[in-house]
This record gives structure tokens, sequence and C-alpha cells, in this order.
């Protein structure tokens, strides 16, 4: 992720930079953190304020796919709510991109996000590494070829063949190869 991030911002020097999940502790300068999972919101929001004590306000996205209105009073820490269409069932990643339309970006660019059995970053699987996460993890070893990331990987390859396709790049892994990397601009 971090090599991806550097690469990325040679290329897109002014880029809005989104953290998704537990990355929110790997990456200082960041303008806000996808709760790919909401009812981790509040863990990831506590986590990044204890890991960068003196970093820049963040703001903090999920997306709502219950009925009703969104619980705001319970997730306090997330300053925008997005509706059901943003997940895909294809890693919070994927909700990420869909997310960065929503507000108007034409453009994504993924670093970090391989999807293969390397992981978002190294040692993200590590137990004390990785924030309190219920959810296969692409970085572990046991969990690289099981039926819900293979999963992940054919709904993600799907969408990168159709509504991902010229909009959303990758810097490595799997990802890199279906969606292409990105250009300068």
């Amino acid at each position: 992720m971090h090599e991806d991030l550097k690469r990325a911002l040679e290329i897109y020097p002014f880029a809005f930079i989104c953290t998704v999940n537990g990355a929110c502790v790997e990456v200082e300068e960041i303008d806000a953190i996808v709760a790919g999972h909401t009812n981790k919101a509040e863990i990831f929001t506590e986590a990044r304020r204890k890991a960068f004590p003196k970093g820049k306000p963040f703001d903090v996205f999920a997306n709502w796919a219950g009925s009703g209105n969104p619980p705001k009073q319970e997730y306090r820490s997330v300053t925008r709510w997005f509706g059901r269409d943003c997940s895909t069932g294809a890693t919070s990643a994927a909700k990420a991109a869909r997310m960065m339309f929503e507000m108007g970006f034409e453009r994504v660019i993924l670093c970090g996000c391989p999807l293969d059995s390397s992981g978002y970053f190294p040692g993200e699987s590590e137990k004390g590494r990785s924030i309190g996460h219920d959810c296969r993890r692409l970085g572990d070893p046991k969990e690289s070829q099981s039926r819900a990331i293979e999963g992940y990987r054919r709904k993600f390859k799907k969408l990168a063949e159709t509504e991902f396709k010229g909009r959303v790049f990758s810097m490595s892994g799997l990802t890199k190869k279906w969606l292409g990397e990105p250009s300068s601009v």
C-alpha cells in the first residue's frame, strides 16, 4: 500500500486520499476514511485518532443498507452517509470507489488493493497489527483461497469489466491486471 500510494501521488500529487477500514492507521495524511463495515466506524475512527493524535481532521464515510434512516446517534463519527447502492459484495475498496463516484470524482486509483494473497500492506493480518475485524482477511494465508475471498475476486473482476472500466485503476496485484494502471493527467 505505501509504495502504491507513493507512485500514485507522483501521478496525482493533489489527490483526495481516502483510506478504507484498517488502512486508516497506516497513512498519516488522509482526507477521509471509508468504514466499509458501518458497525466498525467508531473503531476505525478511534484507532486513527490514537495512531495520529496530531493528524489533520478527516471525514468518515459509511453506507446504510438497513431500513429507515442511518443510525446517526450510534455512529457519531460518520460525517457522510451513502445508500445501499454503494454496496458491491466485492470488498470495501469497491464500495469506496462507488462512494467516490457519488461524490463526483471521475477517476479512482486503488492503492494497496491487490486482491491477491499479498494483502493490503505487509503484516496487515498479523495479530496486533490489524484493527479488530471479523471479515475474511486477504493477507491471511489461511483465508487467501476461501470461498468468501474467491467471491470478492469474482465480483470485483465483474465490476472491472463493467462499471469500473476506464474509471477505476489500481497500482498492484490482480486489480491492476483487471483495471489497468493510471496514466498521467
